[in-house]
């Protein structure tokens, strides 16, 4: 199989999913009939069905979470450009790490425990910067802006690991390593546009209440799996 355009598959097989639901929906559409219209499900393959698609095409897109794709990519890139990754995934593995990574790995997470350390002090401090002003954790700062957090974590833990090891001799080392994993994931990024056509789609035609499962859970899934992919491509390759 050639890696490189193994790459790519996401785009089609979203396209094709697009393809299905559409077809999918109208024999559901059909055969609900037979059974009095207790199997709910809505066509898209009607005046209404479409009059959906298109008004919710441009909504959709804009409601993916890009902000938190580019914030986790950004941070995997981090990891993976300041050799860390690598470290850990030979730590592992169980296999012998040189002394400078011991060093770097040991200085990383010093950081790391202190970056702990301070979240839980503004967590549990009397002034509750990140818990917040209501007793849900839900709408705690700590919760909703998970994403910064962790990035900002990971860019303090990369960053030593990276000047130490010596991975890292400059800023710019940093920004090429982190838009290198960007295009990595290119492919998976792509996928998100035809995946944003998948979702409303879905939800139009009720398939999240025809199965009885989450609609959580098929956003998170339609929206993960292509990154998921690509991070299975790499580490098979290696």
């Amino acid at each position: 199989m050639n890696s490189k355009r193994a790459h790519y598959y996401p785009l089609p097989i979203y396209l094709s999913i697009l393809l299905l639901v559409w077809v999918g929906a109208f024999f559901v559409d059909v055969v609900q009939m037979f059974f009095d219209g207790t199997l709910y499900s809505s066509s898209l393959v009607s005046a209404e069905g479409v009059r959906w698609a298109v008004r919710s095409a441009l909504p959709s897109i804009c409601a993916l979470p890009w902000g938190i794709v580019m914030m986790l990519v950004a941070t995997y890139g981090l990891l993976r450009g300041s050799g860390m990754m690598k470290a850990l995934l030979r730590m592992v593995s169980l296999r012998r790490l040189t002394a400078s990574e011991w060093r770097a790995l040991f200085f990383s997470f010093f950081v790391a425990v202190c970056y702990f350390v301070l979240l839980y002090v503004l967590t549990e401090s009397p002034w509750g910067i990140l818990s917040g002003v209501t007793e849900e954790p839900a709408l705690s700062p700590l919760v909703q802006g998970w994403a910064l957090l962790l990035f900002v974590g990971v860019l303090s833990v990369s960053l030593i690991y990276g000047f130490i090891y010596g991975n890292y001799s400059s800023m710019m080392d940093v920004v090429v390593s982190t838009g290198n994993t960007f295009h990595m994931f290119l492919p998976a990024i792509m996928a998100l546009v035809p995946a944003s056509g998948v979702v409303p789609c879905l939800q139009y035609a009720g398939v999240h209440s025809f199965f009885g499962v989450s609609w959580d859970w098929v956003t998170a899934i339609l929206y993960l799996s292509p990154f998921l992919y690509i991070l299975l491509l790499e580490y098979r390759n290696k």
